[in-house]
């Protein structure tokens, strides 16, 4: 495939252009991704360990409830009397000072039999129940507590299933002055309460199992999650679709007291992210599709700039090879283009010079073989050229350009040259010719035609040796051309031709005198000649008359229009 020079300017830099644009669209959308999806992650990771900092500031509340509850004058003495009312007159306003709304608290005794049971929170406390035949023996963390030594571990936490939904207990031993354990005292909070006070959190049991959430699609914790936690110790990313949306969850460990209650999950939805990342994409890929037009855009001005001088030089020697060498390249500059366009036009200067050489030498052998058809016969001799000169008159009555006035000049000098087909018992037959001979004769226009038809700076006057015998009512021959169908070239030689013939003598009869010969093309203007040319004709009368005496070989007499 051909590629122009501006195509070939152009190309490599939208190549590179495009190159750059892609990788430079790629590398800056993924590190504005990676730095959005970073920051993502801190807020994530933010999110996470505020949400520990809750739950440490929680633990630290409701232990130090407990602490209150336990450590209150008369109450060890009292859970190890059994005296459940002076019990409940001591913790009912505990209960009522504990700032939350689902706070309940339970004593149990040292075998995990429960004592009491009160509810309450920020707006007061009551007693449930006193002394009921429910246990707590059941559970581990309780009797933990109440068989721990003083001075070791004896304060747990555990989460256990309500009337109400999961709760989070806070277990403490209760003991004498003398260290002995006579109880336990279990604060307990609703689970769900503590979400709620962290919208953007899930607890998590250690099996994995979702306790309480306030968001509306929490993340679920795989095994996969739960294993690299424990194996890495470390908080572990996790991508989930939560209802249809990408989300990004961060899971840790949650521990209170010392000890693994379960696991923390907290999560946002990736959507603002994504939202961000395509919106930045498209952002970049308009600013490089705007920056890809505009240098698209200025190399193109500029390779048109650069390139507009070579296209004129290439067009100007489209037209010098279409056989114009009279045309000249502008030269558009001093650089090496204006050198080549000015060595052009010296080289086509040189050409037009040579060519028109050659021209006139191939011109004037044939017009020297169209002097000697017309020597052929005496009554002729001379015709072809005082034809010309008649022609140039008319010529220049009507403005023709000089181009054109060349091709009519030389079209009239060669229009009878077919008669070198013609034999001599037909063209110097001294009377009129019959049917057969007048049709031979008819063929000489042909046969100039097509002896110089191969001669290319012979096209423009070919018209006149082909046609001359056409008349402007399309009577005439060899194509029964007619009015302006007959180029004005031919129309003009036409007049020409006829004068000549009128004018001159004939074997059969004498030349008309100048006047008839006039009147008669005027009596046919209209008939067999152009109104415009005959009248352009009369115009120049005189200066045609002095081309005819001065060139005249004929007598004058009286006939009909004829031509030669």
């Amino acid at each position: 495939m051909r590629l122009s020079v501006r195509a070939k300017i152009i190309l490599p830099f939208a190549v590179l252009l495009v190159f750059v644009g892609v990788i430079g669209t790629a590398v800056a959308g993924t590190e504005t991704t990676n730095a959005a999806s970073t920051q993502f992650d801190a807020r994530l990771l933010q999110s996470s360990l505020t949400a520990n900092q809750s739950l440490s500031q929680l633990d630290a509340a409701r232990t130090a409830d407990l602490r209150l509850a336990t450590d209150t004058l008369g109450v060890s003495e009292a859970v190890a009397a059994g005296e459940i009312g002076a019990l409940s007159r001591l913790l009912i306003p505990v209960v009522g000072n504990v700032t939350a709304s689902t706070a309940v608290l339970v004593v149990v005794d040292p075998e995990g039999r429960v004592m009491l049971r009160i509810e309450g929170g920020a707006g007061g406390a009551a007693v449930v129940s006193l002394s009921t035949a429910e246990s707590l023996a059941a559970q581990p963390d309780v009797m933990r507590v109440l068989h721990a030594l003083p001075g070791g571990t004896d304060r747990r936490v555990f989460v256990s299933d309500g009337t109400s939904g999961r709760i989070l207990y806070w277990v403490a031993p209760i003991r004498l002055t003398t260290g002995q354990t006579v109880g336990a005292a279990l604060l307990g909070q609703s689970l769900n309460e503590i979400a709620r006070s962290m919208p953007a959190a899930a607890f998590y049991d250690l099996a994995g199992g979702r306790l309480a959430s306030a968001m509306p699609n929490p993340p679920v914790l795989r095994s996969a999650v739960r294993k690299q936690m424990t194996t890495d110790n470390n908080a572990v990313r996790d991508r989930q679709t939560l209802s249809g949306q990408p989300f990004r969850a961060l899971f840790s460990t949650w521990t209170m007291r010392g000890m693994q209650v379960g696991y923390l999950g907290v999560a946002a939805s990736e959507a603002p992210l994504l939202g961000l990342r395509d919106q930045l994409r498209l952002v970049l890929t308009l600013i490089f599709a705007l920056a890809a037009a505009l240098t698209l855009l200025v190399g193109s001005a500029t390779a048109a700039m650069l390139t507009r001088p070579i296209d004129a030089l290439m067009q100007s020697m489209r037209v010098v090879s279409g056989g114009e060498l009279e045309h000249r390249a502008v030269i558009h500059s001093q650089d090496e283009i204006g050198y080549l366009a000015k060595t052009f036009n010296d080289v086509t200067a040189s050409l037009e010079e040579k060519t028109a050489a050659l021209e006139r030498t191939a011109f004037a052998a044939i017009e020297a073989l169209a002097r000697a058809i017309d020597a052929r016969d005496p009554m002729t001799f001379g015709h072809s050229e005082r034809v010309a000169a008649i022609s140039l008159e008319i010529a220049d009555a009507m403005f023709m350009p000089e181009k054109e006035r060349e091709a009519l000049r030389r079209a009239a000098l060669l229009h009878d040259l077919g008669k070198i087909g013609i034999g001599d018992q037909v063209l110097r037959k001294p009377g009129p010719l019959n049917a057969r001979e007048a049709d031979e004769m008819r063929e000489h226009s042909q046969i100039g035609y097509d002896v110089l038809k191969g001669l290319p700076f012979l096209k423009s006057s070919l018209p006149g040796v082909l046609y001359h015998h056409e008349r402007w009512d399309g009577r005439g021959y060899p194509l029964g051309l007619g009015r302006t169908a007959i180029p004005l070239q031919v129309r003009i030689l036409s007049v020409a031709d006829v004068l000549d013939a009128l004018t001159s003598d004939r074997p059969y009869r004498e030349g008309l005198s100048f006047d008839a010969a006039i009147a008669a093309i005027r009596n046919e203007a209209g008939l067999q000649f152009d109104p415009d040319v005959v009248s352009a004709f009369i115009g120049r009368r005189d200066a045609i008359r002095a081309i005819a005496e001065t060139m005249a070989t004929g007598g004058a007499s009286q006939a009909e229009p004829e031509a030669a």
